[in-house]
């Protein structure tokens, strides 16, 4: 699959449009797709269109778009506050994956105990666009622009809200807390876990405290558990 973001679906049946120079030179290049092909491409908003490619020029290849379909959501919305972790490869396993299983937000998030405080939003993107095509996804996730945890906690939210932290404290797992068909919102921390000021400020906007099980996750690994039972509950 191809991403190709800003093709409207209402229009784009019998159009011939291009593709951009990387998706170019992956049609040309890397796949070695002649004209004539039948390529599938996503505009990253619900939009699927299918096309036979009119020149493989490995710079701006051509296809008219011959059928398209819209798929339809099968879930709540899932967005997902995450602390970046040290090591960028972690945090892009956890982007890769997410949008595999299906989410459709995610804010990198600085907190007093992270321990990486840059990021290459561009180069996310793009760890995120592929994940699409491979996943044969309709839909590419937004990546917002990263926050800190006390910037986030002045936005407008959805009304399901919660934090995973590690704490001794009973709490329940998310599986019991969430209720299913409502759009969500849950905050995984940094290695060093959120500071208590961090906790205590995410209770007084409402947040709700869960367990993601009762073993200890790495950050990464959170966000994904996280992302896979919020769709699992919403199938």
């Amino acid at each position: 699959m191809f991403y190709l973001p800003g093709l409207s679906g209402e229009s784009a049946l019998g159009t011939v449009v291009t593709l951009d120079v990387e998706e170019s030179g992956h049609c040309a290049r890397v796949l070695r797709l002649n004209t004539g092909d039948l390529l599938e491409v996503t505009n990253g908003g619900g939009w699927i269109f299918e096309g036979h490619l009119l020149n493989n020029n490995p710079k701006s290849c051509t296809l008219r778009i011959d059928i398209k379909y819209f798929v339809k959501k099968n879930r709540a919305e899932i967005h997902l506050a995450v602390a970046p972790t040290k090591n960028i490869g972690r945090f892009e396993w956890f982007l890769e994956k997410a949008t595999e299983i299906g989410i459709d937000e995610i804010t990198p998030l600085f907190c007093r105990h992270s321990e990486r405080q840059n990021l290459r939003v561009d180069r996310l993107n793009k760890v995120i666009t592929a994940a699409v095509k491979q996943s044969l996804n309709a839909y590419h996730p937004m990546l917002h622009e990263p926050l800190s945890f006390n910037d986030f906690m002045k936005q407008e939210t959805v009304s399901q809200k919660f934090i995973a932290y590690v704490d001794a404290e009973p709490r329940p797992h998310l599986k019991e807390a969430y209720k299913p068909g409502s759009p969500a919102i849950i905050l995984i921390g940094p290695e060093g876990d959120f500071s208590r000021d961090e906790i205590v400020l995410a209770f007084e906007n409402g947040y709700q405290a869960v367990s993601l099980g009762p073993g200890r996750l790495r950050t990464e690994t959170a966000a994904v558990v996280a992302c896979h039972t919020l769709n699992l509950m919403n199938c």
